[in-house]
């Protein structure tokens, strides 16, 4: 039998084994956007579906390995609470916004297999400043616990939070909004990778100020704003 032959029967054979399911369709790796940092880089989510790691330079390569696996497995996890929000609640979540309070989202959560609620708290930020500085400076305090520069980020975080302000200024905001930030942090000593989820919520009245902050603006004003976040921890139990 020529080359040709053998070649034309193999992919016969392997046409075959296609329609009868026997060789599974490559699965296409999530995609996700890397910005770098003077001593490390920031692994995010592209879009308003907040994800964030931050992989030190230091950091040795099975640490880096086993943060950066979990990020990739946590990039489907936007899909799946919003499709617990959407079963829990009939609500339909857009650009990163959710119209949900405390008790609502945490129902919609609990849906989820290995995820529950860890702490809540209650956070004011005020002052002065630009749109980009305010952004800045809410998810400075945001993501503060894992460790890396937030400066390089401000331009992804600007243009996604303006989708979620579009956003929310099309909705009608009765109660409350937020969105949903997660978070992947390394935990001291053991450096063993933890997944975890913050709703970061407000009241409606703070929404009016919010929809009015021009993202592109390099105004000045004052903000004093209070918003609640609710933790969870992931711990998924499928391999």
């Amino acid at each position: 039998m020529n080359r040709e032959a053998v070649v034309d029967r193999e992919i016969v054979v392997l046409s075959r084994k296609r329609r009868r399911g026997l060789i599974a369709p490559r699965r296409r790796q999530p995609s996700y956007l890397v910005t770098l940092t003077d001593s490390g880089k920031w692994l995010h989510a592209p879009g308003s579906d907040f994800l964030f790691a931050y992989v030190d330079s230091s950091w040795p390569p099975d640490v880096t390995a086993a943060v950066t696996k979990a990020f990739e497995k946590a990039l489907g996890m936007s899909t799946t609470i919003k499709a617990a929000v959407l079963s829990t609640s009939g609500q339909t979540v857009v650009n990163g916004l959710y119209l949900l309070d405390q008790a609502a989202m945490t129902e919609a959560m609990n849906t989820i297999d290995g995820m529950g609620m860890t702490a809540v708290s209650q956070d004011t930020q005020q002052g002065s400043g630009t749109a980009v500085t305010i952004n800045g400076e809410f998810f400075a305090a945001v993501l503060g616990g894992l460790g890396g520069d937030v400066a390089p980020l401000l331009t992804y975080l600007t243009t996604e939070m303006g989708d979620v302000q579009a956003q929310t200024k099309g909705s009608t905001v009765t109660s409350t909004f937020g969105t949903i930030i997660g978070l992947i942090s390394v935990m001291p000593v053991l450096n063993v990778p933890v997944t975890s989820f913050q709703y970061v919520y407000s009241s409606a009245s703070v929404s009016t100020w919010f929809v009015g902050v021009n993202c592109g603006s390099v105004e000045q004003q004052s903000y004093d704003y209070t918003y609640t976040t609710v933790e969870y921890n992931y711990s998924p139990t499928a391999p």
